[in-house]
C-alpha cells in the first residue's frame, strides 16, 4: 500500500433477506457509492463486514465480486466474521446480526484517516460526497448531517441511473431526521443524535479512543450510535452539523422506529404524570434512570426487555457532558482485534497496492 486512504466507510451485511431484494439493494448502493467516491476523487475504502453468514447461502462477497468494475480511488473490502463470534449475546439465536460488533470489526481494521459507519442501503447526496472531497476535514471535529427518508412505491428505482435516482429520492422524501431538542432535565450536550448511526464522521484515532460502539450483551444494540457521539464530544471532538448535505434512505417495513416500542406500567405513568404536573420534571427523569423505566421492547425479540433510554443512554450522556472520560463502554480488544478474519479486497483502487 502506498499511502493510507483519506476515508473509510464501514457497513455491515448478512445474506439473510433482511429486506426484499436485499442483495440487489446492496449491490446498487455499494456501486452507487463507489462511483461517487471515484467521481470526487476521494482516496477511500468501503468496508463491508459480512457478519455471521447464514449456512447454505452464498457469501455476499462472492455474489458481488466483479460487478463493480474498475475504480481509481475507492477500494471495496469484505471482512467475513464466522458464526462462532455471534454466539452468546441474548437473542443471538433469533437475530443473526449484531450491529455493534460488526461495525466495530470494521472500525478496528479501517485504514482511512477518517471513518464513518453507514447503513449499506442508504445513499449519500452528491453534495455530501463533494464536501468530503474537499479533503479538509478536521481531526478535532465530528461531522453530522440529516437523514432523509424517501418512500418509493416500486422497486423500479433499483434500475435508475445514479443522477435519476438522486432526483427521485429528493422528490419522494417523507421525513427529515433533523436535530432533536432534548429535555433540559437530561443535562446532556446538545448533539445531533437523530439517526446518527448512518453518519458519524470522525478521525480514526477518535474511534479508537472511544473504543467504537459500546459492548452490548444483547443483539438489540440500542442507543450505541448516540452514546458514541457523546463519548467523542467528551474526548474533545466538537460537532459540525452540515445543513445542506444529507443521506437518503428508502423506507421499508423493518426500520428501527417501526420496531421499537416503549413499555409503561400503570404506576409508572401515574407517577410520571404526577411529578411533571407539579413541576418536578428533574425528579421524574431521575426516577426513570434509577428505577429503569419505561423499558423498551423490539419487535421480533419481545422476550428481551431493553433498558429505558434514560438508564441506557441519558445517564451516560450526562456523565460525558461533564467530560467524564472514565466511562469506558468497551473492552481493550474491541472489534475482535485479536482475531484473524478473512479480509478480501474485491475492488482495488490505484492507491491500494498490496
Amino acid at each position: 500500500m502506498n499511502a493510507p486512504p483519506y476515508l473509510s466507510i464501514v457497513g455491515w451485511a448478512r445474506n439473510d433477506g433482511y429486506t426484499p431484494n436485499y442483495a440487489k439493494r446492496l449491490e446498487h448502493s455499494i456501486g452507487f457509492l463507489v462511483r461517487q467516491l471515484d467521481r470526487h476523487r476521494i482516496p477511500s475504502e468501503v468496508i463491508v463486514v459480512e457478519w455471521n453468514p447464514p449456512p447454505g447461502s452464498p457469501l455476499l462477497a462472492d455474489q458481488m465480486n466483479g460487478f463493480l468494475g474498475g475504480t481509481s480511488h475507492a477500494s471495496v473490502r469484505f471482512i467475513v466474521v464466522p458464526p462462532q463470534f455471534h454466539r452468546g449475546p441474548r437473542g443471538w439465536q433469533k437475530r443473526g446480526m449484531h450491529v455493534n460488533n460488526a461495525a466495530n470489526v470494521g472500525f478496528r481494521r479501517a485504514r482511512g484517516r477518517f471513518v464513518t459507519p453507514k447503513a449499506l442501503d442508504t445513499f449519500y447526496s452528491d453534495k455530501l460526497v463533494s464536501t468530503i472531497g474537499r479533503l479538509d476535514l478536521d481531526d478535532r471535529r465530528v461531522y453530522r448531517c440529516d437523514r432523509l427518508d424517501a418512500r418509493m412505491e416500486a422497486e423500479s428505482w433499483l434500475d435508475l441511473a445514479d443522477d435519476e435516482l438522486l432526483a427521485a429520492l429528493a422528490r419522494h422524501v417523507v421525513l427529515r431526521n433533523g436535530r432533536l431538542t432534548h429535555s433540559i432535565d437530561w443535562k446532556m450536550r446538545d448533539l445531533h443524535t437523530n439517526a446518527c448511526g448512518d453518519f458519524i464522521l470522525m478521525s480514526t484515532p477518535r474511534w479508537h479512543e472511544i473504543r467504537g460502539y459500546q459492548k452490548d450483551p444483547t443483539v438489540l444494540c440500542l442507543d450505541s450510535d448516540s452514546i458514541a457521539l457523546h463519548a467523542a464530544a467528551a474526548h474533545g471532538a466538537s460537532e459540525v452539523h452540515w445543513q445542506e448535505e444529507c443521506i437518503y434512505k428508502v423506507v421499508h417495513g423493518n426500520t428501527h422506529a417501526q420496531r421499537v416500542a416503549t413499555i409503561w406500567k400503570d404506576w409508572q405513568l401515574k407517577l410520571d404524570h404526577y411529578l411533571i404536573l407539579r413541576h418536578r420534571r428533574e425528579l421524574a427523569m431521575n426516577l426513570r434512570v434509577w428505577l429503569n423505566y419505561p423499558r423498551r421492547r423490539v419487535r421480533g425479540l419481545e422476550e428481551i426487555l431493553a433498558p429505558s433510554i434514560e438508564r441506557h443512554f441519558v445517564a451516560k450522556a450526562a456523565r460525558y457532558a461533564k467530560n467524564d472520560t472514565s466511562l469506558v463502554t468497551n473492552d481493550a480488544d474491541w472489534g475482535l482485534a485479536r482475531e484473524s478474519l478473512s479480509d478480501r479486497t474485491v475492488v482495488r483502487a490505484a492507491w491500494d497496492t498490496p
